[in-house]
């Protein structure tokens, strides 16, 4: 995708339907994305930074699914689709917790 640069690489691990052995099952992938950071500020919370993952292509995230940046492991929150006018998706904008 050439509309943005994705600098940084993070493991994607989707969530597998089901259980294997009692225990959830996860698929994991090297993917590039790009990171954005909001930085906040409240009374009540003081300072916060949350991250949103900007990830190229047209790939389902399901719900539970994580992914691993900088030896970090984030739980997706949210996942929007970015999609172009006609309707085509070309990317995924994760919110994590």
């Amino acid at each position: 995708m050439s509309e943005f640069r994705c600098s940084e690489t993070v493991v994607l691990r989707l969530l597998e339907p089901g259980l294997s052995d009692g225990e959830v099952k996860y698929t994991e992938r090297p993917v590039r994305a790009l990171v954005v950071e909001n930085r906040g500020f409240t009374p009540a919370d003081g300072a916060s930074a949350a991250f949103e993952f900007l990830i190229p292509g047209d790939d389902e995230i399901p719900p539970g699914s994580s992914l691993i940046w900088r030896g970090t492991v984030y739980d997706i929150g949210s996942v929007r689709r970015c999609r172009d006018l006609d309707g085509t998706v070309r990317a995924s904008r994760c919110t994590v917790c």
